[in-house]
């Protein structure tokens, strides 16, 4: 009997695995830092003097703008660069990609270059965006990286 009713409702069997892994691929996937929402971030900005990491390449850049005061080093630069980020290694760093789904991994190099808070923005520009947030456009691809500041990240409006 028990074989019969694997054998007739396969499918919710299926379907109940395949939302179990569903649930359980951000936790998964997440990478090497810990999500931080847009106002966690911009707290963080300003009340720990973190330094926002933007890890896209060029032409995500051109398109999209930057965030004002990010420090920008694309990902395939970042094992190399990642001791010129922050004056200490205690210095809170957040990750920030298009989307979210890349700084996981670049938040990994980052810790095994010894930072101790690294953190990735959940959603990435996209959600920096969304919230309100400033994004300076680039002039041209050549453009210098924006470099961080003590300046304050005031929050947008919707």
């Amino acid at each position: 009997m028990s074989q019969e009713f694997l054998i007739q409702n396969s499918w919710l069997i299926a379907l109940a695995v395949g939302s179990g892994l569903m649930l359980i691929w951000p936790i998964l996937t997440k990478g090497g830092g810990t999500r931080v929402t847009v106002p966690q971030a911009t707290l963080m900005l300003n009340q720990r003097k973190a330094v926002m990491v933007d890890i896209r390449d060029d032409d995500f850049v051109n398109n999209s703008g930057v965030v004002p005061n990010a420090r920008r080093v694309a990902i395939k630069d970042l094992k190399d660069k990642a001791g010129t980020l922050a004056k200490t290694k205690e210095t809170p760093l957040i990750v920030l990609c298009q989307t979210g789904a890349r700084a996981g991994a670049a938040a990994s190099v980052l810790k095994a270059a010894g930072y101790t808070d690294v953190f990735v923005l959940d959603g990435g520009l996209n959600a920096w965006k969304e919230a309100g947030m400033p994004v300076k456009k680039v002039q041209q691809a050549g453009d210098a990286p924006v470099k961080a500041s003590q300046s304050k990240v005031k929050a947008g409006k919707k």
